[in-house]
């Protein structure tokens, strides 16, 4: 297993100050998840006076300017100085795409143009960009355009030094998605957020564990303390339901569906 993978205790540390050219991945299965983890992202930025480029739905944009006034964030203000920037998920999406797929010429002249606009020839210290165009497509049946955006995205990050955040609708109890787009969906990206309440996902998972596997000691230990993990940052609790999908194949839908029981 990663030596790394709990380095951040909770979403609210990762997202008050990310490294530049982090691509941060998001899971929510509710909108108010993702209005507090955007609008923690947003503020922090601004406060710390790098510039955040938003690019979401209608309702998303709406809930996240909600909670950046309830910060007592001038979100006016912000967007009159040109340190924040708010796009339109749907249009972004048909601007890039090409017969069904992200073109890279395309998506690198938007990204390129929206991100030099934000760095206001380093008039702030850094950048900041939220972004659901990948879950956009993911959710109209595209989940291929929705992977290859994030590759996308992922390099213009790295290219500009922005950090990047990213939010997907998706299921963390449906045991085919281990194999399948949340698996891959992870190793996208550097960083994972599971869940809003990281406390009561762990205590969840180490539960179901303890009522379905026992003790985890001897050959199984060793095999935990071995496994290379998945290639992101993640919270140990995520990262023992991929190793018991990995290693106890057998095991992994009676845990997962005890933890979704007590998550």
């Amino acid at each position: 297993m990663r030596k790394d993978h709990s380095r951040h205790a909770s979403w609210q540390e990762l997202l008050a100050s990310p490294s530049a050219g982090s691509h941060i991945l998001q899971i929510y299965d509710n909108d108010d998840f993702v209005a507090s983890g955007v609008a923690h992202f947003a503020a922090e930025g601004l406060l710390h006076g790098e510039a955040v480029i938003l690019t979401g739905t209608e309702a998303h944009l709406r809930a996240v300017r909600r909670e950046l006034l309830a910060k007592d964030i001038d979100y006016e203000a912000a967007v009159g100085r040109g340190q924040l920037s708010a796009h339109d998920v749907r249009r972004n999406a048909e601007a890039v795409l090409r017969d069904g797929m992200p073109d890279a010429a395309r998506f690198e002249a938007m990204s390129t143009a929206a991100l030099e606009k934000a760095r206001a020839r380093g008039r702030f210290s850094g950048m900041r960009w939220w972004g659901e165009t990948s879950n956009f497509l993911l959710q109209r049946g595209h989940p291929r355009a929705a992977l290859a955006l994030e590759d996308l995205g992922a390099a213009a990050a790295h290219r500009h030094g922005a950090a990047m955040l990213c939010s997907f609708l998706l299921d963390r109890f449906d045991p085919l998605a281990y194999d399948g787009i949340l698996k891959q969906a992870c190793c996208k990206h550097s960083h994972v957020i599971p869940a809003d309440d990281y406390v009561r996902f762990r205590l969840a998972v180490n539960r179901a564990i303890a009522e379905i596997l026992g003790e985890i000691k001897g050959p199984l230990l060793q095999s935990l303390l071995s496994w290379k993990g998945l290639a992101c940052d993640l919270p140990s609790s995520q990262a023992l339901l991929f190793w018991i999908r990995e290693t106890l194949p057998e095991q992994f839908n009676p845990v997962l569906a005890r933890v979704k029981a007590y998550a």
